[in-house]
């Protein structure tokens, strides 16, 4: 169990609904909009939307922006190749500090000041001792890195009523059934509607199950609660195979000395209902970017946030990588999103950029949203990240709503986050997106907004094209969309804004070539001294192999090991067998290399076991052989 943390980290993707005086309007109808398309019109009934108020998201954020992470708790990463043992008794208890659990899905060990030391420091202590214990642990030679336990918040025409309201998806332009924020799905749908083949992960607070659009829908696969700590799961329990969001609301003062009342957000499910958990075109409710999809909810977020630890967890199981304690997830995501996110850089939270690597090199695109802080995303984690679609928030004209997002290099692309302070297209609602939340539907604003819509036609790509890599997902996105001028976006906005009828049409830029790779195996082995063993040198480009390359192999140390051949070709499944020979006691790598690719082997060769000479084993075995008779006579 954390202590409470004592100041909350800047909410990524803040919502209308987690805004202080949003309290949520009894339930109506909107008036009847434009249908999108005359061929296709949505029914005339309306859906019910819970009503919020226009809200300053970045005045309530500016009160939010100090990182903040669990007082008293260090993230501990060992460097390769060091016994990972828990630190001795004697020196934690020097440090005042004890195990907080065991491994981490990433290999970590948690740390924290021992609840003795925690009462006689007082709170705002512990928070100064844990940066101290931070860096005190960074010095230590066998130490990769430390860093603080960062809590992180929540950042075909349908026939659905409700998808007349939903301008975010229209065609592009102007006129009846577009918009110039759309990001032109209705063509998209004539011919790509999803697949049931493809799991979005979408890692957030869980989900409403019992939603009228979400019982029993196909578009559903088993998920996981990833929420370690009771308080923060608010569900009675720590994590379990259930993530359904039972609220996450908290009084004024629980989440910290200063933090205001929060009422309960429903953001997993608002977020899960763009990518496409409900029934799209059943006559009910409202669309989702797929009609066809398997939607997994991996809950990390509860009352006053979550854990980075948590988080990291929750990625390594949706992209089907073992977490320590937890069922492998028998149907790992190909896209996961993140709408949400920490106050600091990722740079400074290695740990996250550890996970998120892992996921990448599973073949998982990962989709973040960029942050609600009007401000440079590269501040902010996993928004700054390597190898992550981050993506700014656009509003009803396919502007950068400057008011809150989240702008800089770092940004990809651009798509709809909405902005209830507005009502630009004159339906008498506010602009924000529409989604599902408890009681209804509602309006929120915000890059956790934005982000679905990307993840959910990166779905639709991988639905085309299944062997698409996260890399050319990522360039395919960026290089059909539509450019913004500097009115548009005054800060850097990405490649412009999210296309999916280019992303996914006939005109669609064909994605880059995967890139070649090399692979050794095994990647390390002993050899002993005089003997050989085999290496297997395969090279692909994605999943199919590469027939004819030219292979150039080589040792660093060619005194202890070498490989035979020098050179060679890859027959037609890709692959080359290589011989190493251990010639003497020491290490040594080899590395196979092609079109500028490599990949090492690391090769251990012990020293030679001390042999005795032939004829004193001989005289051993028969002074043995002696002494057992002579005890056998004597004990008869």
């Amino acid at each position: 169990m954390i202590n409470r943390p004592l100041a909350l980290v800047a909410a990524v993707a803040a919502t209308a609904a987690l805004l202080p005086g949003c309290q949520p309007q009894p339930t109506v109808t909107p008036p009847a909009a434009s249908a999108p398309t005359a061929a296709r019109a949505p029914q005339p009934a309306g859906v019910p939307v819970v009503a919020m108020a226009p809200v300053d998201v970045q005045r309530l954020l500016e009160k939010r922006i100090t990182p903040a992470f669990v007082p008293g708790q260090v993230v501990v990463k060992l460097k390769a190749g060091v016994r990972a043992a828990p630190m001795a008794a004697r020196e934690m208890a020097r440090l005042q500090i004890e195990p907080a659990q065991a491994l981490t899905s990433g290999g970590e060990r948690i740390y924290r000041v021992t609840p003795t030391a925690a009462r006689s420091m007082g709170a705002g202590a512990v928070t100064d001792r844990t940066l101290e214990l931070v860096q005190q642990m960074a010095a230590r030679p066998e130490v990769a890195y430390a860093q603080p336990n960062y809590l992180f918040q929540i950042s075909a025409v349908p026939n659905d009523p409700g998808y007349a309201q939903q301008w975010h998806y229209f065609d592009n332009g102007s006129g009846a059934g577009r918009s110039p924020g759309g990001i032109n799905l209705p063509q998209v749908w004539d011919s790509n509607k999803g697949s049931a083949a493809v799991v979005v992960a979408v890692i957030d607070t869980g989900i409403l199950s019992a939603h009228p659009d979400i019982t029993g829908s196909p578009n559903r696969v088993a998920g996981f609660d990833m929420i370690g700590d009771p308080f923060i799961a608010n569900d009675g329990d720590g994590r379990d195979s259930d993530p359904t969001d039972p609220g996450d609301a908290s009084a004024a003062g629980e989440c910290g000395a200063g933090s205001t009342a929060q009422p309960d957000s429903w953001h997993g499910t608002h977020v899960a209902g763009t990518v496409g958990v409900g029934h799209t075109d059943n006559g009910v409710g409202l669309a989702g970017v797929n009609w066809n999809v398997k939607l997994q909810a991996v809950r990390v977020l509860g009352k006053c946030g979550g854990t980075m630890v948590d988080i990291n967890d929750g990625i390594r199981w949706a992209a089907g990588l073992p977490v320590p304690g937890v069922p492998l997830n028998p149907t790992p995501a190909r896209v996961i999103n993140l709408s949400l996110g920490g106050g600091t850089p990722c740079s400074a939270s290695p740990a996250t950029q550890s996970a998120i690597n892992d996921a990448l090199a599973r073949g998982v695109t990962v989709v973040v949203a960029a942050g609600n802080e009007a401000s440079d995303a590269a501040g902010f984690v996993p928004a700054s990240c390597n190898g992550v679609i981050t993506v700014a928030a656009s509003d009803f004209r396919g502007r950068l709503v400057t008011r809150y997002s989240n702008y800089g290099a770092r940004i990809d692309i651009l798509a709809p986050g909405g902005d209830t302070a507005r009502d630009d297209n004159g339906d008498g609602q506010n602009d924000g997106v529409l989604s599902m939340v408890q009681g209804g539907y509602a309006r929120y604003n915000g890059t956790s907004m934005a982000s679905p819509h990307v993840a959910g036609v990166a779905a639709l790509m991988l639905a085309n094209q299944p062997a698409l890599t996260p890399v050319q997902v990522r360039d395919a996105l960026k290089a059909s969309a539509l450019p913004r001028s500097a009115t548009d976006c005054p800060q850097p906005c990405g490649a412009g804004l999210l296309n999916a009828r280019a992303a996914l049409g006939p005109g669609a830029p064909p994605p880059p070539p995967p890139p070649t790779e090399v692979v050794l195996a095994p990647l390390a082995m002993n050899v002993a001294i005089g003997q050989n063993a085999a290496l297997l040198v395969t090279v692909t480009a994605g999943s199919a192999p590469l027939a004819g390359k030219n292979v150039t192999l080589s040792s660093n140390n060619p005194a202890v090991v070498s490989v035979m051949p020098a050179e060679g070709t890859t027959d037609a499944n890709g692959r080359l067998t290589a011989t190493v020979s251990a010639l003497a006691q020491g290490n040594a790598t080899i590395t196979a290399s092609t079109d500028g690719n490599q990949a090492s082997t690391a090769i251990t060769v012990p020293a030679r076991s001390a042999a005795l000479p032939q004829p004193l084993v001989l005289a051993l075995g028969l002074l043995a052989g002696a002494v057992l008779a002579w005890r056998r006579r004597t004990a008869g």
